[in-house]
């Protein structure tokens, strides 16, 4: 019987089951996955980007530290993680900036540093268009002209692969073991001290969550804890044992388009940004987000639904024609023209695990031994070093978490009682 069993396989449950081999170091654990391989989930996924530019302190703190951590395992122990500065672009209408308002003023005082760009040297380095206003479609779709644009330079892209292999093999070193291809039925909920009584546990026996069975009837069973790591699968199982993740999931769908002619190739390959002589992430209005894919000459583009967009999981999300034809083409080809007349040669989707502040959620509920970790709001990825960290202190109970950058984060702070709630405005 193995001392922790971690479900998911995702950065939250890799990250997770490092940092409690670290803390506990002769602890056995067990991660479970309904998938073939680590990582296959809403992990792989991803549109693989990292930035600190957030609204919420928390959220700069955790993806902060993570970039830190990344940028120190590529730079210093030559692990590629095909991590790119390439930079966070946010061209924003009067809305969208007063929305980033906050962000800004939290960046400034972390030293995160980020420049204002002007809008002509927009125009002539990404060739987008910043005055849209005069455009009879502007006014059909309500968009503005761009008001300010922000560069945050401690941002870009990394290949979530390579993130995922990092953590596994790490894991593999140590002897952790993996149960991939079988998912999980339930949660096991045992009495404490049981009493041989049918019908236990009964409501007035201390109860705990002791593991869980599987789908083939397998029992996979913990000594100390168990880890719900599940993203946007959390309340699917969370709930039938009374458990909230107070996160919820939605579809999230990446279109890729092919640079395939000299006007996209200048976009894609804009010199004056960076060093990797990129695009940056771009942010325009409506929150429609480009990133650049330059080693294989597309862009990955992308946008987030709120309202009319149904809560669920799905376990095979398929992305929609439509949602990009008549959702994120009319605002594109409004700022950029280059993209009018060219479709999606590929898409994917996958799920945002969407919290109620935006923030993640990490607590142990009523004592029971089981860990939550949930509601990464689309931002795994790039926090989920610091959160794996949290989790792994929480699980191994201790009060506070030492971050990459050796900041201390209290595990109370994603918690429940004494969380600290700073609503985020950035989840891109």
């Amino acid at each position: 019987m193995p001392d922790y069993v971690i479900i998911g396989s995702g950065i939250v449950g890799l990250a997770t089951a490092y940092y409690i081999s670290e803390q506990d170091k002769n602890s056995s654990i067990l991660i479970v996955d309904k998938a073939d391989g680590p990582g296959s989930g809403d992990t792989s996924k991803s549109a693989a980007a990292f930035r600190s530019a957030f609204t919420s302190k928390l959220n700069i703190m955790l993806s902060k530290s993570s970039i830190e951590f990344y940028s120190y395992l590529q730079n210093v122990k030559n692990f590629d993680l095909g991590m790119k500065f390439v930079g966070y672009l946010f061209s924003l209408d009067k809305t969208g900036y007063n929305n980033l308002k906050k962000g800004l003023e939290y960046a400034e005082k972390l030293n995160i540093e980020f420049s204002e760009i002007e809008s002509n040297f927009l125009e002539e380095n990404l060739m987008i268009k910043t005055h849209v206003e005069d455009k009879e479609e502007s006014s059909l779709i309500n968009a503005g002209d761009i008001y300010k644009s922000f560069l945050f330079k401690n941002a870009g892209i990394i290949d979530p692969e390579k993130i995922v292999d990092y953590y596994y093999y790490k894991l593999k070193e140590k002897n952790v073991n993996f149960s991939f291809g079988i998912g999980i039925k339930e949660f096991i909920i045992e009495p404490e001290n049981p009493l041989g009584i049918e019908g236990e546990p009964f409501v007035w026996e201390e109860t705990k969550v002791k593991g869980v069975r599987l789908n083939d009837g397998t029992i996979a069973k913990s000594k100390k804890k168990t880890i719900a790591a599940l993203g946007a699968w959390s309340n699917i199982y969370l709930n039938n044992i009374g458990i909230d993740s107070y996160s919820r999931p939605k579809k999230r769908q990446i279109f890729s388009i092919r640079a395939d002619n000299e006007e996209l190739k200048k976009i894609l390959y804009a010199n004056n940004f960076n060093k990797e002589k990129s695009m940056p992430f771009v942010i325009i209005p409506k929150g429609i987000y480009i990133r650049p894919n330059p080693s294989e000459n597309t862009f990955w583009i992308g946008l987030s639904d709120e309202i009319g967009r149904k809560i669920e999981v799905e376990d095979n999300p398929l992305p929609e024609e439509n949602f990009y034809v008549y959702n994120i083409l009319p605002v594109l080809s409004l700022y950029f023209e280059q993209f009018k007349e060219k479709n999606p040669y590929a898409s994917w989707a996958g799920h945002y695990d969407i919290s109620f502040d935006g923030q993640p959620v990490i607590y142990e509920p009523f004592e029971s031994d089981l860990i939550v970790s949930a509601g990464t709001s689309g931002s795994g990825i790039m926090k989920g070093d610091s959160i794996g960290r949290i989790t792994a202190s929480l699980a191994t109970g201790k009060d506070y978490a030492e971050l990459f950058n050796k900041e201390e984060f209290d595990v109370s702070w994603l918690g429940l009682e004494k969380r600290i709630i700073e609503k985020e405005f950035l989840i891109i």
